[in-house]
This record gives structure tokens, C-alpha cells and sequence, in this order.
């Protein structure tokens, strides 16, 4: 495992905890952006050029789509877990996936992958299980999505051209969908927050005034 292959890996990892840590849902999306761009690159060998440039650009895409709706969000957003305590349980991830070169379990792919996989799957199953705001909830099931495919590769070595491009869609897919879930939220509640009535939620904020126009 090459230097180059483990920093691949704690730029995936630490995206990722971005992506589900950060206050500002725009630093949170460019996250999210690091962590699926980086990712192609957490393989050994690395994809096909053509598989590796699509990943890349799927990544970009799908970040694009949740960056494009944290711009309609006027204040920051509360992580569920804190920063601190992301960043924490990320660096946790991370150091349990390097250490377990020392178990004799058959894998195909480098430790990196799967130490970024865990990474991200350990930042992301917080939110989902206590997050009630869909900005969060979507990103972190992107994070969650990505860090499957590092565990999978970790176990099974770099994926085949068509299984690439079938993962790219599937990140840009659910990207579009949270990134539509989020402008609905926000157009009909004027927040992303999931309210137990949202149209007491939606009037509340037409009397605020912050409802959009």
C-alpha cells in the first residue's frame, strides 16, 4: 500500500466527515464533493482512465446537486453529532479499517479503501438513525452509499467498468433526489427540518416572514 493510496484515503475519509459534520451546508456539499471525487482514486490498480474520469465526474455532479440546494438554506445547520464528535468517529473508522491488515480475512482490494469505508459509514449512520432535517439526511445517505462502494472494493478489488458507471448514476440519482427533496422543504415549510405539522410549520414561517416568495 503506497503512501499515495492511504492520503487517497484520508481525503475520502475526511471528506466525509465534512459532508455530515460541517455547520454550513455548502462547506458540508464541497465535502461531499472531496469524498466522491477522491474515491475512484482509493484503488489498487486504479480504475480504467475513461471508468476513473466518469467516477470523478459523477462525484462532482452529485456534490453539485446538494451544494445547489444548500444555497437556498439562509442559516447554518446544526450536525447531529458535532463536528468534534464526527471528526471523531471518523479518525476512529479510519484507524479500526488500517489495523485490520492484521486479521487474515481475504480481500481483494487495499487497506485503504477499507478504512475510508468505514470512515464513512461511521459518520453517516449517526444522522441517519437521529436527523430529522432532509439536508443531512440526504448527504449522509450519499456518505453512506460511497462508503458501501469502498467496502466493496475493499473486499473485492477495483470494480469493472460498467460496475463503476453503475455506481456513478446511482450517487447522481440519489444526490438529485435529496437535492429535490431539499427545495421542496424549503419551498412548502421554509426549512429542511421535518415537522411533525408542517402546515402549522408552514404558516409559522409566513407570519416570520421567511418563507420564500
Amino acid at each position: 500500500m503506497t503512501p499515495l493510496l492511504v492520503a487517497a484515503g484520508v481525503l475520502a475519509a475526511f471528506g466525509a466527515a465534512v459532508a455530515t459534520g460541517a455547520r454550513d451546508p455548502r462547506i458540508a456539499s464541497l465535502g461531499l464533493a472531496g469524498m466522491l471525487v477522491t474515491t475512484p482514486f482509493v484503488a489498487d490498480p486504479l480504475p480504467q482512465p475513461l471508468s476513473l474520469a466518469f467516477g470523478a465526474a459523477a462525484g462532482i455532479l452529485a456534490a453539485f446537486f446538494l451544494f445547489s440546494a444548500a444555497r437556498r438554506l439562509a442559516e447554518p445547520l446544526e450536525p447531529p453529532l458535532g463536528a468534534l464528535a464526527t471528526i471523531a468517529s471518523a479518525a476512529a473508522g479510519f484507524v479500526v479499517g488500517l489495523g485490520a491488515s492484521a486479521v487474515s480475512v481475504p480481500r481483494g482490494g487495499p487497506d485503504a479503501a477499507l478504512a475510508a469505508g468505514l470512515a464513512a459509514v461511521a459518520v453517516a449512520v449517526g444522522p441517519i438513525a437521529v436527523t430529522r432535517d432532509v439536508f443531512r439526511l440526504g448527504t449522509a445517505l450519499i456518505v453512506l452509499l460511497d462508503g458501501a462502494l469502498l467496502l466493496m472494493e475493499a473486499l473485492t478489488g477495483t470494480p469493472d467498468p460498467l460496475v463503476g458507471i453503475a455506481a456513478g448514476v446511482a450517487l447522481v440519482v440519489l444526490a438529485a433526489a435529496a437535492g429535490a427533496l431539499v427545495r421542496g422543504a424549503v419551498s412548502a415549510t421554509g426549512a429542511t427540518a421535518i415537522q411533525d405539522d408542517p402546515l402549522a410549520a408552514r404558516a409559522a414561517a409566513s407570519r416570520s416572514g421567511t418563507a420564500p416568495r
